[in-house]
């Protein structure tokens, strides 16, 4: 996974954000089985919800849980499961279009 330096949203999306989630979308339960994988992946995860809140702050978008049901990104108690991880990749990921789409219309 990526460490982002840059604080420019189009290229942390482009050369960060993305990667990290496509690679969550490809989690299968073979790979969630390994322990430190599956906690850097959630880690991973939950930066960039982390930097994806800041943007809609301010860009002033609203709250994401009017358009979508959005859940904090806490993994469950014991360890994050595939499915959750792969769940969580694609909410970002349409909290990320929205976003962009966002941006294209200022």
């Amino acid at each position: 996974m990526a460490t982002a330096k840059a604080n420019h949203l189009p290229d942390l999306a482009h050369y960060v954000i993305r990667p990290a989630l496509v690679e969550a979308k490809l989690m299968t339960e073979k790979h969630a089985r390994d322990a430190v994988y599956a906690a850097t992946l959630t880690e991973e995860l939950r930066n960039i919800e982390v930097k994806i809140a800041a943007t809609e702050k301010a860009l002033q978008l609203g709250s994401f849980a009017t358009s979508i049901q959005h859940r904090p990104c806490c993994a469950p108690k014991d360890r994050p499961d595939a499915k959750w991880i792969r769940e969580k990749s694609s909410e970002l990921d349409l909290r990320l279009r929205r976003i962009e789409e966002s941006s294209k219309q200022r």
